[in-house]
């Protein structure tokens, strides 16, 4: 009979690897299942807020050890690419790094703190029982208990049986393109700058950072009409080069492109965040940003407060009643960073180029969570 381990995962995506670390740090007997990619979180160069680095449960050297760099201003272009506003900070506001620098380091802690990865090529079905629960893919888990963090909320609360009313589809298409700059002396002004552009379609927002070398730009929809991302992103490259806001010099040849759809804001209108057993965090929980859809954040610190309910769970009579006090820890701790601004951003974006105190208030509630 195969082991059967304290916890199962089911995600090998950054939420589910600092589970997995910390679950592993209490001696806890933890499994990930690593499964195909869901498109729901940036594979590209991303930003995060400062909060990150300081969250309880991840280790000190980890935003050195995956080469993240902070930024200290945030800048915003209007439609016409000839006006700048700027917030700048005393500190930092965050940091950039690669996604795939943040996954490999997490992932090299977890295993080496004792927690186990296994790949199934396939979704796995999900069973749970009285007593325990299966990952059932190409590999195969056995576990008391089950945090779910790979895929979006619709899919998850399908796969689990969860009642599926208030149920949100994706609300944000975001589309990105990492592009190595040739002129690294031309791009040296974009450093420790997070910069949002706005768009001629209200529904969309740009943005664009430099790190290591590669420019990252990303085109923002809330729209949910069909359009040409590719051209979009295109399109924002080419006036942004004919304003001399970004290097000429780029090298298209080597560009990497993603789109993913961050279920922004979903963790707020889902019914429940529990099912027998198990516990729903990360992606599959809808831990996004509303307006910028920035899952790092989120999807990480959703995920360690899951993992500590469920050690809790462990240790007590009655694991299921544990359970159900992931809602109130994961609404004190995050649902202010996730919920919505109370002025509609197509409102907001003319402002600030009008009024710097919209600025700073905007740039706190992107950043930090604030309210406006």
């Amino acid at each position: 009979m195969p082991r059967t381990h304290d916890i199962a995962v089911l995600g090998a995506d950054p939420a589910a690897l600092a589970a997995g670390y910390w679950l592993a740090k209490q001696r806890r007997s933890v499994a990930l299942m690593d499964v195909p990619d869901n498109g729901s979180a940036c594979a590209l160069c991303e930003w995060v807020p400062r909060g990150l680095f300081g969250t309880v449960g991840l280790p000190q050297s980890l935003r050195a050890r995956c080469k993240a760099r902070q930024f200290t201003r945030a800048c915003y272009h209007n439609v016409a690419l000839d006006t700048q506003v700027e917030y700048r900070s005393r500190s930092r506001c965050g940091y950039f790094l690669r996604t795939t620098n943040l996954t490999k380091t997490l992932r090299s802690l977890a295993t080496e703190a004792g927690a186990t990865v296994r790949i199934s090529r396939t979704s796995p079905a999900i069973y749970l029982g009285e007593d325990g629960v299966q990952l059932v893919g190409t590999a195969r888990i056995r576990a008391k208990l089950l945090l779910v963090t790979a895929g979006l909320p619709r899919k998850a609360t399908e796969a689990l049986a969860l009642p599926m009313r208030n149920v949100p589809s994706p609300l944000l298409t975001v589309a990105g393109l990492d592009v190595p700059v040739t002129d690294r002396e031309a791009a040296a002004p974009l450093a420790q700058s997070l910069h949002l552009v706005s768009l001629p379609d209200r529904s969309e927002l740009g943005m664009f950072f430099v790190v290591d070398g590669v420019l990252h730009l990303r085109v923002i929809s809330a729209s949910q009409a069909a359009g040409n991302r590719a051209a979009e992103l295109s399109e924002m490259l080419r006036r942004l080069q004919g304003a001399g806001i970004v290097p000429a010099k780029i090298s298209l040849a080597r560009a990497r492109g993603g789109v993913w759809r961050p279920p922004a804001g979903a963790a707020l209108e889902l019914e429940t965040h529990v099912a027998k057993r198990c516990l729903l965090a990360g992606t599959a929980g809808g831990f996004a940003d509303s307006i910028t859809g920035q899952t790092l954040l989120p999807s990480i610190q959703s995920a360690l407060l899951a993992a500590k309910v469920a050690v809790s769970a462990l240790s007590g009579p009655d694991p299921q009643t544990t359970l159900m006090g992931y809602k109130t820890l994961w609404r004190k701790a995050l649902a202010d960073y996730l919920r919505p601004p109370n002025t509609s951003l197509q409102m907001l974006l003319p402002l600030l180029f009008a009024n710097q105190r919209i600025v700073t208030r905007f740039t706190r509630a992107l950043l930090f969570g604030e309210n406006i």
